[in-house]
């Protein structure tokens, strides 16, 4: 597993947060709002115990929805398991050691267990410890998504946790928030965090007041209705901003729900088009100009059709996400072979992160040039989610690891939440029905470079996916 954190500092309630990411319902509550005092508040600061509430879980298989009723065990077992993080970082002070909090690692597992001394400040009080003498919980909920193996047996959680309190130092009061999404295995008999990505408002030793971030709003993914994703390949090279560069790859990923389908279209990265506030220009210029956000309302105006999020990567986020899910199969159509690229045989192979981008970049031997190059990018996407279909009917948990390499590889509007259920959504698309295609153009010289100018037949495509998110044509 791997490190996950990212602090952002908010505004906004743990509970908006949540009815945000729609993961779960408000049924099944369990447990009372947690404000329980012990100790006596005249001698010596108070103490207080942590009940965390279980507000709801649910569960998925390869066979799809698991019973609530066998869930119910394991729910509790991981909200113990939070209660405890939670408990020993924010409201025992008996557990704070002057903000080194020896005992959280052991909540942990695998690699996190490793990045917990370097996280303390995301995912405790942090120096505030030092002077603060207790916490005062006031609501602490958790909820909980089980992927079962094939015997409907839990083997991973993903639990959406949020915690609010008030800190007391001497007459001080100061507010304290914090939430989390954790992926959560057994190891050891015991569920432990594997992965996290928190964040929290916690007042800091030097500033109080604390310094508030607001969290940006994040797209919700429709249940029913259609999807459409974009897809932005960055030619960023190594430590250049994946966002400020140009766009090598532009694909729109149409997805059906209802009838189980899905479809992907190229637009060629040299197709000169209106940039909003730019002029005209290849949209490749779009990313450059005015980053993710720019090149989605470029390709929304261009295509007519409502984007509902974008993923974006470059090179090395490439690579090295192939790689963390354990490369990607692919037929490949014709001799590949570029200077300083991998030499690629027809037939079915898997390809690593090197090969892949390769396969993804190779345009001299592509028929059509760059046309042809987007097609094969269109179909690492379709093998991609073959793949993911294939890991999740042998081994459900194998969600885990393609979770947190697009969370650890891939920039996207997407809520960590909201990724997941995208994930989890991909097992009822027919895989072998994915259309691929690119629109088309004619080739131009306007003012000394090349470019394509897109016709009636990619407004025709357009339309086309637009419609249900499924090409015909």
């Amino acid at each position: 597993m791997v490190r996950l954190v990212r602090i952002v500092l908010v505004a906004t309630t743990a509970s908006s947060l949540l009815a945000a990411c729609g993961w779960f319902s408000d049924e099944a509550t369990e447990g009372p709002t947690p404000s329980a005092p012990t100790g006596s508040p005249t001698a010596e600061p108070e103490t207080f115990e942590l009940v965390m509430d279980l507000r709801g879980y649910a569960g998925r298989g390869p066979d799809g929805p698991v019973r609530r009723r066998s869930l119910k065990s394991a729910a509790r077992q991981v909200r113990d398991a939070l209660e405890r993080v939670y408990s020993i970082g924010f409201v025992d002070p008996t557990e704070w050691d002057d903000g080194r909090f020896p005992d959280l690692a052991d909540a942990f597992a695998g690699d996190a267990r490793g990045t917990v001394p370097d996280d303390l400040d995301a995912l405790t009080l942090g120096p505030a410890a030092r002077v603060v003498d207790a916490v005062r919980p006031e609501r602490a909920r958790v909820d909980v998504r089980f992927l079962t193996d094939a015997a409907k047996r839990p083997a991973a959680a993903f639990a959406t946790a949020s915690f609010e309190g008030t800190a007391i130092a001497g007459p001080a009061e100061l507010r304290v928030r914090h939430e989390g999404e954790y992926t959560l295995r057994k190891v050891d008999a015991r569920w432990r965090v594997v992965a996290y990505d928190v964040r929290g408002r916690v007042p800091t030793p030097q500033d109080v007041r604390g310094k508030v971030r607001a969290a940006a709003s994040a797209p919700q993914v429709p249940a029913n209705d259609l999807l459409f994703l974009l897809v932005i390949g960055s030619d960023a090279r190594p430590g250049q901003p994946v966002a400020r560069a140009r766009a090598d790859s532009l694909h729109i990923i149409g997805i059906n729900p209802r009838l189980g389908r899905a479809s992907i279209v190229g637009i060629p990265r040299d197709s000169f088009v209106a940039i909003p506030g730019y002029g005209t220009d290849k949209i490749n210029a779009s990313l450059v100009r005015g980053g993710p956000e720019l090149v989605v309302t470029t390709v929304e105006r261009l295509a007519g059709i409502p984007i509902d999020a974008y993923v974006l990567t470059g090179f090395e986020g490439f690579k090295r996400v192939v790689t963390a899910v354990g490369g990607i199969p692919v037929n490949v159509p014709y001799l590949m072979s570029e200077p300083a690229m991998p030499t690629l045989r027809p037939g079915r192979t898997r390809l690593n992160g090197r090969r892949a981008l390769a396969f993804s970049r190779n345009r001299h031997d592509a028929p059509g040039g760059d046309f042809g190059r987007s097609l094969n990018q269109g179909r690492l996407l379709a093998a991609a989610l073959g793949e993911l279909q294939r890991d999740l009917r042998q081994d459900p948990a194998d969600l885990v690891r393609w979770t947190i390499a697009a969370a650890r590889y891939l920039d996207t509007d997407l809520t960590f939440a909201e990724s997941l259920e995208l994930l989890l959504a991909s097992g009822s698309i027919d895989a072998d029905r994915v259309r691929n295609a690119v629109v088309s153009g004619s080739g131009r010289t306007i003012g000394g470079r090349s470019v394509v100018i897109l016709g009636q037949r990619a407004r025709a495509v357009f339309r086309d996916l637009a419609a249900d998110a499924i090409l015909r044509g």
